[in-house]
């Protein structure tokens, strides 16, 4: 019953309120080119290849060894996401998984869309803090690993968090600018082999060191992470000094010039001035 109320308010309409063109309070479900269900990331397609780790078909010592090397490469990528032995060190591995930001179809009182921060790499917290200290004083790698992830994956799944603030909030949120990283661990944006892009309008990506980063705007929070909400009449009266891909709008002339109607009173003058002229 609960689970029905809480669909049936989602997909709810609201009226129209003040200038405001807006059918729900509530973030819409629109894709922000990117998919339904987030990036098209797969950790199963990203994973590296046997071959591209050295190890290959034959009877030599040092096939035997790589061989050996390729068996610990997999269980580290599985468990750790880094080397944690003598046998794995030095080898190309680096935890998978994908950050990206997704429009959440909600707009920021100052006009700019709003984006969700999708932490898609294991942060190496699955299993808690204190785990996490004991595996650093052991000298052992965080657990990034591919299982460790998804229980990561779970329990943000798991947190009501995100709904309840959804529902309980006023759908009018305040925002904050924020630059993040975006990309796998290795510093790409895209599948190197296929091409198929892993984050929202790759043209506004800037390289920074080894990676990516994206300027967007997401929900701010107060001190203890809560989210700031406006009233409706506090987020109507709000400046909108942005445009909605983030950009700020051009000011004084440079923009009045560029709005269809006075493009439309220029040529009226245009034309009454040439009438006169002739």
């Amino acid at each position: 019953m609960i689970l029905k109320k809480i669909l049936i308010r989602m997909n709810q309409s609201v009226p129209q309120q003040g200038s405001e063109n807006r059918t729900s309070i509530l973030p819409s479900m629109i894709p922000s080119g990117i998919g339904f269900f987030g990036s098209p990331y797969n950790p199963a397609n990203a994973m590296l290849t046997p071959p591209q780790i050295g190890v290959k078909v034959g009877d030599s010592m040092d096939d035997v060894i790589n061989a050996v090397k390729g068996v610990g490469f997999y269980t580290d990528q599985i468990g750790f996401g880094a080397p944690s032995t003598g046998l794995t060190q030095g080898m190309p591995l680096k935890p998978l998984g994908v950050n990206y930001f997704m429009k959440t179809g909600t707009k920021c009182s100052n006009g700019a869309d709003m984006w969700n921060y999708m932490k898609g790499i294991p942060e190496g917290n699955a299993l808690g803090d204190k785990i996490k200290n004991s595996m650093a004083e052991m000298g052992l790698p965080p657990l990034k690993g591919l299982a460790p992830g998804m229980v990561e994956d779970a329990e943000n799944a798991l947190n009501p968090s995100p709904l309840i603030n959804a529902l309980l909030g006023s759908g009018y949120p305040q925002c904050k600018q924020v630059t993040l990283s975006v990309g796998d661990s290795y510093g790409n944006i895209q599948d190197p082999d296929s091409g198929e892009v892993w984050i929202a309008d790759p043209d506004t990506a800037i390289r920074s060191g080894d990676g990516w980063v994206q300027t967007r705007w997401v929900q701010d929070t107060d001190n203890s992470g809560n989210p700031i909400n406006l009233t409706r009449d506090q987020w109507v009266s709000a400046q909108k000094t942005f445009n909605p891909d983030g950009t700020q709008m051009k000011e004084g002339f440079e923009n009045m010039i560029t709005k269809p109607y006075t493009i439309v009173g220029v040529a009226l003058l245009c034309i009454l001035a040439l009438g006169f002229i002739k």
